[in-house]
Parts: C-alpha cells; structure tokens; sequence
C-alpha cells in the first residue's frame, strides 16, 4: 500500500492521542513500513513545515496540527459513513476507508457530514472534531470493576475484531479485572486479555 502525506500525519495524531507522544519507531510499526521508509516520509512533512523531529519524540507545527486536525475529521467522517450506510463490519472500518477518504473533497465531505446529522463520534467511539474533550480514562489507570467502554483510540483491525466478538465497544458495559499477569476486560459476549499498548488505547468511563 502506497502512503501518502495524509496517511503519516493522521498515524502521528492516533499516536499521540494514545499515549502521548510518538517517534519514527512507532510510526514504522502502526503504518506497517520499515523503519527507513518511515523516516524518508517523516523527514518530508518536516520539510513542509508541517513536524518537528526531536530527540523526545515527533511534534506537530501550527501549520500541522490544523493539517492533521482536518485529515483526522475526514477520516472519522469517512468511518462513519461506511459503517452506517455502506455496512462495512465494524472492525474492518478503520482500513476499509485509508483510501475512500482521500476522494472526498472538503466541501463533499462537509455536505455528507450534513447529510448524516452532524455525528459526534466515529464508530470506534473517537470524536469527530478531534479536539474535543472526553471525560475518560485508560483502561491502565483503572481499578476492578464495571465501566463503560468510551473508544478504542488506535484502531489495530485484529484487536477491534476482538472488542467486537466480545462484545466491548462504546456505550456498552464492561468488567474491567486485574491478574498477574495483565488486564482483563469482560463485555456481554467474552472476556478478551489487554495486551501491550492496548490498556493505554483502550479508554473507559464510568
């Protein structure tokens, strides 16, 4: 799959909504590229004004920051259109559109947002004006017990089809559980184990 500019930095804000900063290393690994293909794309938007690369991590300019703010909302836009009329599964919705998205142009995408009722989250739970605030927290910072699932901030295929069949997805009730060696989370359907990055991706409320 070929990545355009969009691509890396709607990769940076996701990495960054997670955990709260991002480096080459990782944008290697979320967009499934090798490291020097990453560092090649990196170095470009930094040449357009649009990042900074530093020893602590990457950081969007101003110039960015609105650039990947527009690209982000386009893309959960995107996700909601194909989720709710197009019947593409909700665990496949996220790949399905990395390039439906790019085919909109701001006043078509704009006038399908309308058209749809101004929705306010993606179907994985993400707001759709990337900014906005959300009163939540990591499945990490958490103690045992019942919650509701909030959003899924780094939308990894093979682990939302996990949320999915368990049936932990937003708006529904869970069991959060601790055991030696991770975290548990419970929905109506199965128990599934928060591996690695997830228990910083998957955020809960009460």
């Amino acid at each position: 799959m070929k990545h355009n500019g969009e691509d890396y930095l709607l990769t940076i804000w996701e990495l960054i909504e997670s955990f709260g900063n991002v480096n080459e290393k990782g944008v290697s690994q979320r967009m499934g590229i090798s490291l020097p293909s990453a560092w090649e794309g990196l170095h470009r938007l930094e040449d357009e004004g649009l990042i900074n690369i530093g020893r602590t991590g990457i950081s969007f300019s101003q110039k960015g920051y609105l650039q990947a703010f527009s690209v982000t909302r386009a893309h959960r836009i995107t996700e909601y259109f194909a989720y709710s009329y197009l019947e593409v599964p909700w665990d496949e919705v996220h790949a399905s559109v990395m390039n439906l998205e790019h085919d909109f142009s701001k006043e078509m995408l704009l006038t399908l947002y309308r058209k749809m009722g101004n929705p306010t989250y993606c179907p994985h739970g993400n707001p759709i004006y990337p900014s906005m605030k959300i009163n939540e927290f990591e499945a990490f910072q958490a103690e045992e017990g019942r919650y509701h699932f909030s959003r899924q901030t780094l939308e990894d295929r093979d682990f939302l089809k996990k949320l999915f069949n368990a049936g932990s997805i937003p708006g529904k009730e869970v069991r959060l559980e601790r055991a030696p060696d991770g975290i548990y989370i419970s929905g109506e359907n199965g128990e599934i184990k928060l591996t690695g990055s997830m228990v910083h991706a998957v955020r809960l409320k009460f």
